[in-house]
C-alpha cells in the first residue's frame, strides 16, 4: 500500500529546488533536508509576511554544508517559509491535492517558487493518478497545522 505523507510535499519541493541538471538527488540531501532545523527563522519569515525568494546554488550549497552552522541556514528557512505559505491554502479534494492560488503574488513569494511549488504539486497528483490507475491503494494525508508548524521549526 502506498501511503502518501504530508512530509513527502516538503521533501519534494525541496528536493526538485536542489537537483543537479540531471534531475537526480541524493539521498544524502533529502535526508540533510528533512533533519534541518531552521531555530524558527521560517517562522520569522512567515510572520513578517515580506516576500520571499530563495537563492537555489545557496539551498544547496546550504544543505550539502549539513554540518557547518547548524542553525545558520538562510536559504533553507525561506524555502520552509515559501512552502507553509503555498501549502496551507492547499487541500484535499476528489483524490487531489488542489489551491486555488493563481498567482505568486498572492502569497509574497517568487515566480520561480511559486511555479515549482505549483508543478510540484501537480507532478505529485499524476504519480497518485498512476498509482490508482494500477490499482494501488493510495492514502492522501489531508494538510494538516501539525504539519504547516514542523515547517516552522
Amino acid at each position: 500500500m502506498k501511503k502518501y505523507t504530508l512530509y513527502y510535499l516538503l521533501i519534494s519541493f525541496l528536493a526538485l529546488s536542489c537537483t543537479k541538471p540531471e534531475n537526480s538527488i541524493s539521498q544524502e540531501k533529502l535526508e540533510a533536508i528533512s533533519g534541518t532545523k531552521t531555530n524558527g527563522l521560517s517562522a520569522t519569515l512567515v510572520k513578517d509576511d515580506g516576500f520571499i525568494d530563495v537563492d537555489l546554488k545557496q539551498l544547496d550549497q546550504e544543505i550539502a554544508n549539513k554540518l557547518k552552522n547548524k542553525y545558520q541556514k538562510p536559504e533553507l528557512a525561506k524555502a520552509k517559509a515559501a512552502v507553509y505559505r503555498y501549502y496551507k491554502t492547499v487541500r484535499v479534494e476528489n483524490g487531489r491535492y488542489v489551491s486555488d492560488l493563481k498567482s505568486a503574488d498572492q502569497i509574497k513569494i517568487s515566480n520561480q517558487l511559486f511555479n515549482m511549488l505549483s508543478n510540484n504539486l501537480e507532478e505529485m497528483n499524476a504519480s497518485i493518478a498512476k498509482l490508482k490507475a494500477k490499482g494501488e491503494k493510495v492514502d492522501i494525508t489531508e494538510i494538516t497545522p501539525e504539519y504547516l508548524e514542523s515547517l516552522l521549526q
